[in-house]
């Protein structure tokens, strides 16, 4: 039976695991038992492979670590920045976190660029990692988000036993006083992998896209209030400081509730507080799920915003608050559906 565990994993369930990859491998005749077997000690292994044998001295956040200049087997374990980090890198992927949606693959939300044959290593909706599955696809890197390191979301003990980690993040600290910091977060990081020419191509993409759209928006949704944030199941989770909001930025527009000092990102509203959000004549919302959904449209609050009156309301993917060119880029697209929108209301 595989063991989908939380992130504190005692030594006896550990035990199990690394025994049951151990005798796979023996009977199917595959090579690495013995790497097997050293992962059975608590404390951190080797995890050296011959990809891993050229490494570079990284740094990011509260992390510092070597990595292997050119990964063979790389697993990203939240689905979103780490795993858009990871693609921009050329990082051959092997196993992905699946925290958003069951039953999409791997890299599903960046068109053109699923993975087909990536394994997942942990369950929808949830931050457990199945430590089995993960060993049995052998990475010799793992890539995890700052926020996921930081709180230990993952189990960072056992996962440094496993192979060596690269900690991401989309934005340069202090985390505060300024935009979200996507591009100067990538470079950071590009650089100290040496692949600051391949973080330099997408970001020019991404400029490229920009500077075709941004008279167009401009045009239609120039001077617009616009709000962003999150539809829950009690209320609206206002957005001040995120991914999307530094797109918006780029495109000249005017985000209603802006506020680059807020390390918090965001301020929560019931719904009865939902007539602050009257000033907005565009409203850019996320659902955490149908019920959040279901909730709000039974709010008189909510059929009382001029926004939503107008029809000026658009849904959008949950994972595009963070990320990098990729997610910028696909954030365009949402400007200009939000554009359409407003003008065919008008």
């Amino acid at each position: 039976m595989t063991l989908v565990l939380d992130t504190q994993v005692t030594d006896s369930e550990w035990a199990q695991i690394v025994e049951r990859i151990s005798r796979r491998r023996f009977f199917g005749g595959a090579a690495g038992v013995a790497a097997a077997l050293a992962l059975s000690a608590c404390g951190t292994s080797d995890a050296e492979s011959d990809s891993a044998s050229d490494t570079l001295p990284y740094t990011w956040g509260e992390f510092s670590g070597d990595v292997p200049r050119d990964p063979k087997r790389v697993v990203v374990l939240d689905g979103r920045v780490d795993l858009e980090f990871a693609m921009m890198m050329d990082y051959p992927i092997v196993g992905s976190g699946n925290f958003w949606f069951p039953d999409a693959k791997a890299g599903f939300q960046f068109p053109g660029r699923t993975i087909e044959d990536a394994s997942f290593v942990n369950v929808a909706g949830d931050f457990s990692t199945n430590f089995e599955a993960l060993l049995a696809l052998e990475p010799d890197l793992i890539v995890i988000t700052a926020i996921g390191y930081t709180s230990d979301w993952y189990g960072t003990e056992r996962l440094s036993s496993i192979a060596p980690l690269l900690v991401v993040g989309d934005d340069v600290e202090p985390i505060a006083g300024h935009p979200v910091d996507w591009r100067g977060a990538l470079m950071a990081q590009a650089s100290q992998l040496d692949r600051v020419a391949i973080a330099e191509a997408s970001i020019a993409e991404y400029d490229d896209k920009l500077a075709r759209l941004r008279p167009m928006l401009q045009e239609k949704l120039g001077g617009k209030k616009i709000v962003f944030g999150v539809q829950t199941p009690t209320g609206f989770l206002v957005h001040q400081r995120n991914l999307r909001i530094s797109v918006a930025i780029d495109a000249g527009l005017d985000v209603l509730f802006r506020d680059d000092d807020n390390a918090e990102n965001s301020f929560e509203l019931s719904f009865e507080q939902l007539d602050t959000l009257a000033p907005a004549d565009v409203i850019i919302a996320q659902a955490r799920d149908q019920e959040a959904l279901d909730a709000i449209k039974t709010q008189p609050t909510w059929h009382r915003l001029p926004a939503v009156q107008a029809g000026n309301v658009l849904t959008s993917d949950a994972r595009y608050n963070q990320g990098f060119a990729l997610t910028a880029a696909i954030f365009l697209d949402v400007l200009e559906e939000a554009a359409g929108r407003i003008t065919a209301g008008q």
